[in-house]
Order: structure tokens, then C-alpha cells, then sequence
């Protein structure tokens, strides 16, 4: 892994003024996947926006460092993807592929690859063909195909991130899931809390004690050429108990405060995941270059608040009580 932390660098930034610096951007929302947990905005709506479209408008953002590109599954629009990853190299800004990786090939691989793609991004929740198949609602052959096109990332010297969420389904299992993900030569895993997310039905979350358990075996038992990221736990870290160390770290939360999602049809949200708010669409009089210093009404709220649903689901009980 660099030596920058290319991954995640603007999360391990000390945060300070707020900024459009990282952008995601939902290249389309159709998706070959029915996943029970996915958190797109308006998933299967049809909306795409084009490789020319984004690059038009990442060439007004002067601040902007990174760009992600997700989905739906984002290599529906493969040639989009390289056309923003061809765009964004030559003009010094990260890129980052948030896939399912089932539509990579090799050929594809090697082209992200070399035309300067900073890092993959892949969801990595099971050990064995017939669980994934289950979440994913896929046929288990799909299995041996995610994990070769994993070895293919790695093998190609791309930087490879897998993402695990801890939630029920996953709590019992990290370990092996981590021994998996070293096996195929990752050597960045990112172990993502799971939270409640009203607009999708999802309520899987971890308990705090098994939260506790899950993340002290995975440092416990990390390798020592292994970088482990903990998300959306940033707020109460230190309240468990949990030390960043050389190789570990809990990730401050960008969204809403350097980091915006950009839908197909133009709607801006705060973010994808836990706060889908609206604050405005580019189609319809709102500037990305300028949402900051003219804030929208729901922007200024979040900044105010700095809602966590992590932390509120977690120790619902206590703010309860």
C-alpha cells in the first residue's frame, strides 16, 4: 500500500473547513444484482449520466481531489467509468471503481489499471458460494467469478480494497472472512458498520458487544502487511475502547462536510448511505462549485446537527434511557 494512504486520505485528514473535495458519483442505477442490502438512491430508476456530463462538471470543481464512481453496478457504464478514470488521472484527482466486480475481465482489469484508476473498491461479505448466492440472489457460480476477478486485481498490481459489513449476517464469520481476503492477495480490507437505513428497510445491525468482539479479533489477528479501515465508527471508537495503531484506522466520516453524491438525474445528496437528504440538482439551478459557500437549507441543517445513525442505533438504549 502507499505510503500516503492514498485510500481514505481525505477520512484520515484532520477535518476543518467544509469543502467540496470527494465526489461520488451514481453512474447508473441499474444494477445485476438484487442484494438485501443496498443502500443506492432510486435503484433500477433508469438514470445514468455520461462519461462527457461528469467530466464537464469535475472540470468546475478546482478543489475536488477524488471522484468515486458506484452504482448500481458502475460496469454496466464501463466505458464512462475509463473515459472519468482517463480524465481524472491526467488531471491529478483520484479514482476510485465501487463494483460487485462480477462484469470485470481481465482485458478490463488492465485497462482501469493503466489508465490510472487509484484504487477498486469490491463488497466482500462471505467465505462460501451458497451463502453469497443467497444475499446476492445470484447463482453460486457467480462466486468463483467475483474471487478470480479479485486475484486478476490483484495480480494486475491494482490497488484492491474489500469491504466487509459487519451486520448479523457477518458478525460470527469476520475472521475467516479476513483470512479469505488475505488469501487472495488484498491487502486492504475495510470492515464497514452496518447502520439503520429507514429508506431501504434495513435493521441487520450489529449489536455493541458483538461490534466490540468482532473489531478486537480483527486487530487481534491482523498481518502485519495488512491496512484494516473501520467505518462509520469514528464517533464512538474511543468510547469502546478502540486505538488506532500503524496499519489501523477509524476513518473519519466526509459525508456532507468534503464529500456529496451525484445521482443519474442530477440530485445532489448528502449521502448515499445513511442520509439521503436532497439538497439540490445540478439540472435545475444548483452549483456543486459553489454549495458550500451558498449552502442549501437541508446542508446547512446536516452541518449544523452532524447526524450519525451509527452512534444513534448503537446506543439507542442509552440516549433513551
Amino acid at each position: 500500500m502507499a505510503a500516503k494512504n492514498r485510500y481514505k486520505s481525505l477520512e484520515l485528514e484532520t477535518p476543518g473547513v467544509y469543502e467540496l473535495e470527494g465526489l461520488e458519483v451514481g453512474v447508473t442505477s441499474n444494477c445485476n444484482y438484487k442484494c438485501d442490502y443496498c443502500c443506492a438512491y432510486n435503484r433500477d430508476d433508469g438514470e445514468c449520466i455520461s462519461a462527457q456530463e461528469v467530466i464537464r462538471i469535475i472540470s468546475e470543481l478546482p478543489r475536488l481531489k477524488r471522484v468515486r464512481l458506484s452504482g448500481g453496478e458502475v460496469t454496466l457504464k464501463y466505458q464512462d467509468c475509463l473515459d472519468i478514470v482517463t480524465y481524472c488521472a491526467a488531471h491529478g484527482i483520484d479514482t476510485q471503481l465501487n463494483t460487485n466486480a462480477t462484469l470485470l475481465t481481465e482485458e478490463r482489469i488492465h485497462t482501469l489499471r493503466d489508465a490510472g484508476l487509484s484504487n477498486i473498491h469490491i463488497s466482500f461479505n462471505y467465505t462460501e458460494p451458497d451463502a453469497y448466492a443467497a444475499y446476492y440472489r445470484v447463482h453460486p457460480r457467480m462466486y468463483e467469478r467475483l474471487e478470480q476477478n479479485i486475484r486478476l486485481c490483484t495480480e494486475a498490481g491494482l490497488e484492491t480494497v474489500l469491504e466487509t459489513l459487519l451486520f448479523e449476517g457477518t458478525q460470527t464469520n469476520m475472521r475467516a472472512i479476513s483470512e479469505k481476503v488475505y488469501d487472495m492477495g488484498v491487502r486492504i480490507h475495510e470492515i464497514q458498520n452496518s447502520i439503520v437505513m429507514p429508506h431501504s428497510n434495513w435493521s441487520q445491525i450489529t449489536p455493541k458487544e458483538s461490534l466490540v468482539r468482532s473489531v478486537t479479533e480483527l486487530i487481534t489477528h491482523k498481518k502485519p502487511d495488512t491496512t484494516l479501515y473501520f467505518t462509520c465508527m469514528d464517533r464512538f471508537a474511543d468510547q469502546l475502547g478502540f486505538r488506532e495503531e500503524p496499519g489501523v484506522y477509524f476513518s473519519n466520516c466526509v459525508d456532507g462536510t468534503k464529500q456529496l453524491h451525484l445521482h443519474g438525474n442530477g440530485d445532489i445528496l448528502i449521502c448515499e448511505l445513511c442520509h439521503p437528504v436532497v439538497i439540490g440538482n445540478i439540472y435545475q439551478g444548483t452549483s456543486l462549485k459553489d454549495i458550500y459557500a451558498n449552502q442549501p437549507r437541508a446542508l446547512s441543517d446536516f452541518l449544523e446537527k452532524l447526524p450519525c445513525p451509527a452512534y444513534d442505533a448503537l446506543f439507542a438504549d442509552e440516549q433513551n434511557a
